[in-house]
């Protein structure tokens, strides 16, 4: 876990160095500190991500097995099908595009981490005010952990990110075309077509605290609702459908994603709340993070449905990072970012999950 330390120890110290350093004569910050932490965070992420021994995480060596299979590919055997949907020919496109480029195991990875990268990277410029929560937090509570492994799912989720632009811009048909686009890549994509919905939804205090109640009943409504859910499951993951000893769901994951809206509607002070595009994002940013609450209560008892929170984690990214930057007093404000970075580092670093450690880079001998 050494390289995951020093990720985030890097991190930490180029923020506060770009936030103290930064100043002219006058005190005033300079506009491109954050851009600039950007870039860095951005460049350090993609070296952990793409220069990472393939040995490195469950899925990836399964992966490049199929992107060496993709060379054999034409175009009727990317279409053969009569679900196009079901054959998910986006994945398929992706590795014959660089299998004809003739990449190596390792740029292969490189160009999949620039990939994702850059679509986080562009999430937190857009949406973080402060860019060092949106690294850390992704990395921590996000999908970090997930996309060292699980390379479609995550190239899918990154496409429907792309995709929130319109649904703040009112662009149905681009979202959803984005949303099909995901799809193509991992089929789990077309549940988050639902999600354009969530704009219509407008989070105050009073309906925010009404839908965390809904969210905890959800854990005793779980016997109707996950038979009604599961109609929808597609067949070709019908092994996810169960928890099972091979699949479980850890609990804590489960009862931080009920507690990270909660304890936001406590600290969110809406006072500071200037236009309403701001509220329209906040009110997304709530609802993102009320249905990774509800899909995480419903993975205890389903595990393809507990895929689904992939497409929702960075909106407790976004949502948590900036409650925390607009808390007014001080002392408060620090105690809370201390707590922020102690829980969820301490998660991260025990769960050691999904064979991304220990960590090995592309030169060294995986194992040794």
């Amino acid at each position: 876990m050494t390289a995951y330390v020093f990720l985030i120890m890097f991190w930490i110290a180029a923020y506060y160095y770009l936030l103290y350093r930064s100043r002219d004569i006058t005190g005033e910050v300079r506009e491109n500190r954050n851009k600039i932490f950007i870039i860095l965070a951005g460049t350090a992420l993609f070296v952990i991500m793409g220069l990472r021994h393939k040995g490195v995480g469950t899925d990836t060596m399964q992966y490049l097995r199929v992107y060496h299979g993709s060379s054999y590919y034409d175009w009727e055997t990317i279409f053969r099908t009569e679900n196009l949907l079901d054959a998910e020919i986006g994945f398929k496109l992706w590795n014959s595009l660089l299998s004809f480029l003739h990449l190596p195991d390792q740029l292969y990875l490189m160009v999949y981490a620039m990939f994702v990268v850059y679509c986080t990277s562009r999430f937190v410029m857009k949406y973080c005010k402060n860019p060092f929560w949106g690294f850390y937090l992704n990395t921590t509570i996000g999908l970090f952990t997930m996309s060292m492994s699980g390379m479609r799912q995550t190239l899918a989720c990154c496409i429907c990110w792309l995709a929130l632009d319109f649904i703040l811009e009112k662009k149905p048909i681009k979202f959803f075309l984005m949303v099909l686009l995901a799809a193509s890549f991992h089929q789990s994509a077309i549940f988050f077509a639902v999600f354009y919905f969530a704009r219509y939804i407008k989070v105050n205090k009073t309906t925010g605290w009404l839908i965390s109640g809904f969210c905890m009943l959800c854990i005793f409504l779980r016997p109707v609702l996950i038979p009604l859910l599961n109609l929808f499951m597609p067949e070709k993951y019908d092994r996810y459908q169960m928890v099972s000893d091979q699949y479980s769901v850890n609990p804590m994951l489960v009862a931080m994603g009920l507690l990270i809206p909660m304890f936001c509607l406590f600290f969110w002070e809406r006072k500071k709340i200037k236009d309403e595009k701001e509220e329209q994002r906040y009110s997304l940013w709530f609802a993102g993070s009320f249905c990774y609450a509800i899909i995480a209560v419903l993975s205890l008892s389903s595990m393809m449905i507990g895929r689904m929170w992939m497409y929702f984690y960075l909106f407790n990214v976004v949502l948590l990072g900036n409650i925390i930057s607009e808390i007014e007093d001080f002392n408060t404000r620090t105690l809370v970012a201390v707590c922020a970075i102690l829980f969820p580092g301490y998660l991260f670093f025990k769960s050691q999950s999904l064979g991304i450690a220990p960590y090995y880079f592309f030169w060294q001998t995986y194992g040794m």
